[in-house]
């Protein structure tokens, strides 16, 4: 069990900004603090975790069997994705979300008969590569960001990577795709202060924390006849409209991703102003939207085609 000192007189002042400068890393545009743990595992907290670090730190959920007795393996989750209640001097359900990345695994994103995809869409899709921990929270905060109260998620509290080192092969990742994340993290760092910059260690595991949101999936929600087979296509609709619009997608966008809440009386949903209210809750594929250059390459071709049309009207 890995301890960290986290004491009010050395770590944890009172505010995220007055800590001390030697613990501040940014990283993709995202503010942490970061800890060196007594067996050298660091954990990178966020502004949001900050405020809740005696509840996060590994003691509290990383111990032994204790993600597997006292906390629970998400259904419909195609990773390693638990929900861990946890002390919490306030609140007496504080949970959390215990995620280990899948950065530089295989990333085999399923795509509905169904889904009305264009085909350039569907090219993106089949060439996607799970976030790494880092890139995840910088496109989680971006949306966040450019959304306010109107698309909940989860908050993003920390990334914990244990001391524990592994080979390639138990891990999962795929050697020749780490270069592009060490590139684009190197990229970012190389402003940064040389003992400030922050590097992947490929030997070691990433595991992301966020704050637990209440309230079951939308398709689980159909299953249980809160909402009918249109509605939940509706809702899961809905959902991914309101990230376009914000500039953000999610690749593998599906109904369990989006999270509902029952309503006090039975069989009803809470609503707000006539609509089901939501949140969602995965994001190792967020992704901006349209994609880099797929702007470009419409006006391109829609230029092309307007150069033919003058070409045809000539002849």
């Amino acid at each position: 069990m890995e301890q960290f000192d986290f004491r009010l007189n050395r770590h944890q002042p009172r505010t995220f900004d007055n800590a001390p400068e030697t613990l501040r890393r940014r990283v993709l545009g995202v503010d942490y603090l970061h800890l060196r743990g007594k067996q050298s595992g660091d954990l990178y907290v966020t502004r949001h975790g900050w405020p809740v670090l005696e509840s996060i730190v590994p003691s509290q959920w990383f111990v032994g069997d204790r993600l597997r007795k006292v906390g629970r393996q998400l259904a419909g989750a195609t990773g390693a994705v638990y929900r861990v209640p946890v002390p919490h001097k306030a609140r007496s359900c504080f949970a959390l979300v215990v995620k280990f990345s899948r950065f530089a695994q295989e990333a085999l994103v399923s795509i509905e008969p169904d889904e009305p995809l264009d085909w350039a869409e569907r090219d993106r899709m089949a060439v996607s590569e799970f976030l790494s921990p880092f890139e995840e929270i910088a496109n989680l905060e971006h949306l966040r960001a450019a959304a306010g109260v109107q698309i909940p998620t989860k908050a993003p509290l920390a990334i914990y990577s244990p001391a524990t080192r592994y080979l390639d092969w138990q891990l999962g990742r795929i050697d020749h795709r780490r270069w592009w994340y060490d590139r684009v993290l190197a990229e970012d760092q190389a402003e940064q202060p040389e003992d400030a910059r922050v590097a992947y260690d490929w030997e070691r595991l990433y595991v992301l924390l966020y704050r637990w949101i209440d309230g079951i999936d939308a398709e689980t929600a159909c299953q249980q006849g809160y909402l009918t087979r249109s509605e939940l296509r509706a809702l899961y609709q809905e959902a991914r409209d309101a990230m376009r619009e914000r500039g953000w997608d999610v690749l593998d966008h599906k109904a369990r991703h989006v999270i509902v809440r029952p309503d006090a009386e039975p069989g009803r949903l809470v609503r707000r102003r006539g609509r089901t209210l939501w949140a969602l809750v995965d994001y190792e594929l967020l992704v901006p939207y349209p994609a880099p250059g797929a702007q470009t390459l419409q006006s391109q071709q829609s230029q092309c085609a307007s150069d033919q049309s003058r070409q045809g009207d000539t002849a």
